[in-house]
């Protein structure tokens, strides 16, 4: 299959969101959050990162993250990731909490087109030191591609 044949056949597929002049949408890609090691890259840019989704959060953003968000090539354990930037994930599930989080896989975070991932790895969390089962993204979608419609015209924006 060639490149334009599966790059359509996913814009065919894939879920639509709506937006309008008011919507604010942030994009990030290529995180890769990894276990906090001298080899995660994201380690040493956590800080700046949590200060600016921070920042859009209170103001009213959308967060849409265009894969590659978890280093799981690196990293088989997505409970490793969570717990070393428990932060990040707290902040992110309050963008979820509130419909304002949506995840596209890319080639390093595959693993999330699988539901069973998902509902194993990123609906919910032991607290370590309670020992008690925490919320995080319950019912959560990763998708391979998105289209954003823009109300009121034909525009529409394809990313995958």
């Amino acid at each position: 299959m060639s490149v334009s044949s599966r790059l359509n056949q996913v814009f065919e597929n894939c879920k639509q969101f709506w937006i309008d002049d008011k919507s604010k949408i942030i994009f990030f890609s290529d995180c890769h959050r990894g276990n906090n090691s001298w080899a995660d890259n994201f380690a040493r840019n956590q800080n700046v990162y949590f200060a600016a989704m921070l920042y859009y959060f209170t103001e009213g953003f959308t967060y849409i993250e265009i894969g590659d968000g978890d280093e799981l090539w690196e990293n088989r354990k997505f409970p490793v990731i969570r717990e070393a930037h428990s932060h990040i994930f707290w902040l992110l599930s309050e963008f979820y909490k509130l419909n304002r989080l949506i995840m596209i896989y890319g080639n390093h975070d595959m693993n999330k087109k699988n539901k069973r991932f998902l509902e194993k790895c990123m609906y919910e969390y032991v607290d370590e030191r309670t020992n008690d089962k925490k919320s995080l993204f319950v019912g959560i979608e990763a998708h391979e591609g998105i289209v954003l419609n823009v109300r009121g015209t034909d525009h529409k924006f394809y990313t995958a």
